[in-house]
């Protein structure tokens, strides 16, 4: 492509500049110069549609939190969203894309990529799922807006976060250490965090999963509960990062991981935990373990 075709556009929203080009029956939107937290692709520029998003054009933006993207789109290039670090939401439109090579390259806080017009889909965990797919479970063969959500995209998605959970938690340590890496998604981690911060990763997504049952099917659900109840860091996200949410307690006990043995520990991790939470506590032993004294570990304050 000829450079000096290259033109540039005010970024509908927050600032900055989208550099453009004529392509094929259309515009392309060639890269992004600016600091904006949000940016807008025009569905139009000079009256032609705006049809693709070359390679690397939005490579190491740094600032951008959010992207939409126009019906008119049909086309995104290699790495087009790399290593955009703040990037957490993307809005796609409903139709088939021609997509290129690791578009979310290093998008570690990608929380949704959301299908316009879709809105079900966000409210079902579906857009999370979709974002899920290129990030974590790095399948660029579900990012096809029109299939997300059928059954058979909903059955991959699912066999590959099983291959996930199975995977070796030192899988990648080696790679990472002998490349010199010493950040890995923000933190320095040796021989025995690795691991550790590799099962929380999976966590995350198992309890993401279960609380979003969209087509689980019943064997899967169980595979996803026995993870949790072997995984000794499954209660530590609730307490570091849902603790004041009676959901995951809830799916916690119904996994089967309060048992005799542990329910006293967990109870004295609850003493600052607000009284429905308590009262759920009390009433899972009273129902479901052996009668004791429970009262003895804390005193809800009502």
């Amino acid at each position: 492509m000829n450079n000096t075709e290259t033109q540039t556009i005010e970024n509908p929203k927050g600032g900055g500049q989208l550099a453009y080009a004529p392509y094929k029956n259309g515009i392309v939107i060639r890269r992004y110069r600016g600091i904006a937290a949000t940016v807008e692709i025009p569905a139009y520029i000079d009256e032609k549609p705006v049809i693709a998003i070359e390679k690397k054009a939005f490579l190491s933006c740094k600032t951008i939190k959010e992207i939409s993207l126009p019906d008119t789109m049909e086309e995104i290039g290699d790495w087009a969203f790399a290593h955009a670090e703040r990037l957490r939401t993307i809005t796609i439109p409903n139709r088939a894309l021609t997509r290129g090579k690791e578009m979310f390259l290093g998008c570690l806080r990608l929380k949704e990529i959301c299908i316009r017009e879709q809105e079900e889909l966000r409210t079902l965990g579906l857009a999370r799922m979709l974002a899920m797919a290129v990030t974590v479970l790095h399948d660029y063969f579900l990012f096809e807006p029109l299939e997300v959500g059928t059954e058979p995209w909903v059955t991959r998605w699912d066999a590959k976060l099983i291959d996930l959970i199975r995977l070796d938690d030192l899988d990648g340590f080696e790679e990472l250490w002998t490349c010199g890496e010493e950040d890995y998604e923000g933190k320095d981690y040796d021989i025995k965090s690795y691991p550790v911060e590799k099962r929380k990763m999976k966590l995350r997504i198992v309890y993401f999963r279960l609380l979003h049952p969209c087509k689980l099917a019943p064997e899967i659900v169980q595979e996803l509960k026995d993870y949790l109840k072997a995984s000794r860091e499954a209660w530590d996200i609730i307490m570091e990062e849902h603790a004041d949410d009676l959901a995951y307690y809830k799916l916690f006990a119904d996994a089967g991981c309060i048992t005799e043995e542990n329910f006293d520990t967990f109870l004295t991790d609850l003493a600052d935990a607000g009284a429905e939470i308590k009262a759920y506590m009390l009433k899972y032993k009273d129902e479901h373990l052996k009668a004791a004294d429970a009262f003895s570990a804390f005193e809800l304050d009502w």
